[in-house]
């Protein structure tokens, strides 16, 4: 049980460090809510249920040897077992919104808002909607244009603006505007 301890440690600091460098500022529960990752996510909580299952495994094993008694190894299995299912349902509803799909990074959508501000063509940005898929993002606009351009003139735009916004957001895979004049 100790060298398993000492194992699953070495790889718990391993998905810690990973996670270190992807956050970067971003305070840990944050990152942990909006997180494309999943496989960070499940490691993380592997290695945690691993640990603090062998640890009860090793407290409640030494309880039962010392009293001779195999209440504490059945205690221990219970124990444990509610912490896999704990564990287990933390990691199903953090990724179900991965494989379902939920709203992007709010930093990423800032980032779009404020492209899409500097651009001299756009009057407003009537709706941003952008919904992740796995490390993929599908971004749908829909923006008021300046009046009195043309059709081409504002195709031409929205191309660059498209290409502007995938350069400096490279999780956009996908990219949709729709040109409007009211909302």
């Amino acid at each position: 049980l100790g060298v398993s301890i000492i194992l699953e440690s070495v790889s718990l600091l391993g998905a810690l460090r990973e996670i270190r460098v992807l956050r970067g500022n971003k305070p840990f529960l944050d990152w942990l809510r909006h997180t494309s990752h999943a496989e960070l996510v499940v490691v993380l909580g592997e290695d945690n249920a691993a640990i603090l299952g062998l640890v009860l495994a090793f407290a409640f094993i030494t309880a039962a040897s010392l009293t001779g008694n195999p209440v504490y190894d059945a205690c221990g299995s219970i124990c444990i077992g509610i912490i896999l299912i704990a564990v287990s349902i933390f990691i199903s509803w953090r990724i179900r919104s991965l494989i379902v799909g939920q709203s992007a990074d709010p930093a990423l959508e800032e980032l779009i808002e404020t492209i899409i501000a500097r651009d001299e063509n756009i009057e407003a940005c009537l709706h941003i909607i952008t919904l992740q898929f796995g490390s993929r993002i599908m971004l749908a606009l829909k923006l008021k244009m300046k009046p009195g351009i043309s059709i081409e003139t504002a195709v031409q735009n929205i191309n660059k603006l498209e290409k502007n916004i995938k350069q400096q957001a490279p999780a956009v895979a996908w990219c949709f505007v729709e040109p409007d004049i009211v909302d």
